[in-house]
């Protein structure tokens, strides 16, 4: 008899073992809590597409150092590379919008599979964080209404921590024009 409860007592351990438990969030253990060393192996990555009209095209990337590399899509022949630098804390502040944002756990939000409102020849924002060997990728076509308003703003706050102005120039006045937007069938938003 011994045996036989060893042996259900060793069972029930090892199945034990395999029980999710609760634990704090994937999120806030890989954004909230950085050592300087993954702050500055951090790096950011943002591309905005043209849209059907006069969006800008660029992609920037941010590094945890503060190293800020820009480059144009609008005419690669014209435009070459352009190279800034801001404060590592600017780049620790933005890791905090992501963390607000909870971007790890976004997914896509692309017009061909999108729920909500939909409007045509937008342009899309792809941002991406690499940080402690993991990468995730969220690719935003700005006609899917689905997107949280912490993604818009996380997406801002790249531009404006980057100061993508610089060579943009102000492009408050550019943007698509004929737009169409519709809602899809059976969708509730």
């Amino acid at each position: 008899m011994v045996p036989l409860r060893c042996i259900f007592l060793l069972s029930l351990a090892a199945a034990l073992a395999f029980v999710p438990t609760q634990s704090k969030p994937a999120q806030a253990a890989n954004l909230d809590s950085l050592s300087d060393d993954d702050l500055k192996a951090v790096v950011i990555r943002m591309e905005r597409t043209h849209c059907y009209g006069s969006c800008p095209a660029y992609a920037l990337t941010i590094h945890g150092d503060g190293r800020v590399e820009y480059v144009s899509k609008e005419n690669k022949e014209a435009a070459p590379p352009k190279q800034a630098t801001i404060a590592p804390s600017a780049v620790k502040a933005l890791v905090a919008e992501f963390a607000h944002a909870k971007f790890l756990s976004l997914p896509d939000y692309l017009l061909e599979k999108c729920t909500c409102r939909q409007c045509t020849d937008l342009p899309s924002a792809i941002t991406e964080i690499a940080i402690r060997g993991e990468t995730h990728r969220v690719k935003h076509d700005y006609g899917c209404g689905c997107a949280p308003k912490e993604l818009f703003e996380l997406e801002s706050a790249i531009d404006k921590a980057a100061n993508s102005e610089q060579w943009t120039g102000d492009v408050s006045a550019r943007g698509p024009f004929g737009t169409t937007c519709f809602q899809p069938k059976g969708s509730k938003n």
